[in-house]
């Protein structure tokens, strides 16, 4: 099972290739593969590090440097999809749940307020949910 951000749900369905380094982007694409390519399968929504984490720069010896910022993306993003922290969902729930709750109701600045990504994200808001 794979252990997942919650603000990870944004990040991936806004993800255009482009990180923080080569490493990131190569980890990035494997995680998002391995989740469309099993959608049905469950999730550990983390309010830690997780999968994607694991290649970040910001991530020493498993703690988030960006500590309290990310915690605040990950505790918005489950209090607007009406989950909690090692909730247990499929990718497809998961995604339904962040496009409805989230995109559709334009508040992906309401969770990434601060976030240096945003712009880019928001130029790409929701293009790999369409399809979902």
């Amino acid at each position: 099972m794979i252990n997942l951000r919650p603000h990870h749900g944004m990040c991936i369905g806004q993800f255009m290739g482009k990180g923080y380094n080569e490493e990131f982007v190569a980890n990035m694409y494997k995680v998002i593969e391995e989740l469309d390519n099993k959608p049905d399968e469950g999730i550990r929504l983390v309010c830690s590090v997780d999968v994607i984490c694991s290649s970040c720069p910001h991530n020493e010896e498993g703690n988030c440097r960006s500590g309290q910022k990310v915690a605040e993306y990950d505790s918005m993003a489950l209090k607007l999809c009406g989950l909690s922290d090692n909730d247990i969902v499929t990718w497809r729930e998961f995604k339904k749940l962040v496009k409805v709750h989230i995109l559709e109701q334009e508040k992906l600045n309401q969770v990434c307020h601060n976030c240096s990504w945003l712009s880019l994200c928001q130029e790409r808001q929701g293009f790999r949910y369409i399809q979902d």
